[in-house]
């Protein structure tokens, strides 16, 4: 997907990755809205997620039609989120499940290692046996201090920020929000070899103003100004429910974000953010 240098391992002292996910839908399961029905996979994953809590959410459907959107209907969906004292989230739904980490993110190993425990454990206690859609997100969020607001214009390359962080402004003028989305497509070859049809990526970035609310699981909600670095690759076809080869594509998926990612910054970004190569 990304003509790009596969990046050496690095670590960032000051990184500014705010949530990772791992997403995987598959076909309804009716047994996991019930708490008989997810006992099993509670009792799989209770040394990894020792607490579980129930979620609703309600639902409100829309039909529009010629006199406007009218609402035709309601109701409530039922999600189980599975949490430990300083560990990721996982938030199980009938139809799908969902890891997040952040400030607890270890690196892509571990989170890649308990990625596949949770596969292993729908196979085995759900009886998932199709996976619809696989998805890994990254989002990173490079506040700005209120000393220096238009720092970010230095961290990442110019490709990436575009005329808003240019010559072009005015003193005085100040970028109050910029995002840019771009969606791509590669056939799933070489690097991205496995999934069964092409894979999907939407990547958005730009400037953010402070109290700004950025969908994540949970959402986050700015503190202050920031750049966002928000990438999304996905396999949106239908493919057998494998612990290990689901594993092995989202590795692939990630490593492309990690090359991309690492290719945004600058020697300034790069400093500012503590990177450190590693052998």
């Amino acid at each position: 997907m990304f003509d790009l240098p596969v990046a050496t391992r690095y670590h960032l002292a000051r990184a500014p990755l705010a949530q990772a996910l791992a997403q995987v839908r598959f076909p309804l399961r009716a047994r996991l809205q019930s708490l008989e029905g997810v006992a099993g996979l509670q009792e799989r994953l209770e040394e990894r997620f020792p607490e579980m809590r129930e979620q609703q959410v309600h639902e409100v459907a829309l039909v529009i039609g010629p006199a406007g959107p009218a609402e035709a209907g309601s109701g409530t969906s039922r999600s189980w989120v599975f949490t430990s004292a300083q560990g990721p989230t996982l938030v199980l739904a009938p139809d799908s499940a969902t890891l997040s980490a952040g400030s607890e993110y270890e690196g892509v190993e571990q989170f890649g290692e308990l990625f596949a425990t949770v596969l292993q454990a729908l196979t085995e206690e759900a009886g998932v046996r199709t996976c619809d859609r696989l998805g890994v997100r990254y989002l990173s969020i490079a506040e700005t201090s209120p000393g220096d607001p238009s720092a970010w214009r230095t961290w990442f390359r110019p490709e990436l920020i575009g005329w808003p962080g240019g010559e072009v402004l005015t003193n005085g003028t100040s970028v109050v929000a910029s995002m840019m989305q771009t969606q791509l497509s590669a056939p799933p070859v070489g690097e991205l070899s496995g999934p069964p049809v092409a894979v999907q990526a939407i990547v958005r970035h730009g400037f953010v103003p402070v109290n700004s609310v950025v969908p994540g699981v949970p959402p986050i909600v700015l503190q202050n100004g920031a750049y966002l670095l928000d990438f999304d690759l996905f396999v949106p076809g239908a493919q057998p429910f494998e612990a290990l080869e689901l594993t092995s594509q989202f590795r692939s998926l990630h490593a492309q974000i990690d090359k991309f990612f690492r290719w945004t910054l600058t020697d300034t970004g790069a400093d500012h953010f503590g990177l450190e190569e590693r052998t």
